[in-house]
């Protein structure tokens, strides 16, 4: 695809991401995660689902919430909407010196859990916690679950479970 000298990607979470090393440096990488961090809390981070981020949501999927803004309450926001704060904040995980993280991976499932609909104008305090790690087939699967509390409650509003496959380049 080719595009003119004004275009510009798009901005998000994703696209700040440290470059991968080249394929020279994963030759024959150990896949070494430490299963003593299963179990292992990471600090908690604050999403605001505000009406802009709901709307732009919409825009961009085509799909539309529960509830509109014409019913006099909050706009719920579509369930996948759970992604925005929920895919991609693994960075503590990432920078974690005792985990072994590395960047040769792929995302392997994506789940979610709602306690309750997500609704415009939600504060959400998300806690990230590695769940799980299994090797299976010479890779080894990270289960990282990321509990989304309403913050002036502390009430359960969404629980998301993410498995990342990290696996060795060649040999």
């Amino acid at each position: 695809m080719r595009r003119g000298p004004g275009w510009k990607a798009a901005s998000s979470p994703w696209c700040s991401a440290p470059r991968a090393p080249s394929r020279d440096l994963l030759r024959g990488a150990v896949i070494a995660l430490n299963t003593a961090r299963i179990g292992h809390v990471y600090p908690p981070y604050r999403y605001e689902v505000s009406r802009e981020k709901v709307r732009e949501y919409a825009a961009a999927t085509g799909v539309r919430g529960d509830a509109s803004e014409a019913e006099g309450g909050p706009l719920v926001a579509p369930p996948a909407f759970a992604a925005c704060f929920t895919v991609g904040r693994g960075e503590a995980m990432f920078s974690d010196p005792e985990l072994g993280a590395h960047p040769n991976l792929v995302h392997g499932s994506q789940e979610y859990e709602f306690h309750r609909p997500i609704r415009v104008g939600d504060a959400v305090v998300c806690t990230p916690r590695i769940a799980d790690i299994k090797t299976k087939g010479g890779m080894e699967f990270l289960t990282l679950e990321i509990a989304c509390a309403d913050a002036a409650t502390d009430d359960p509003v969404v629980t998301s479970r993410g498995t990342i496959i990290f696996f060795a380049q060649g040999e």
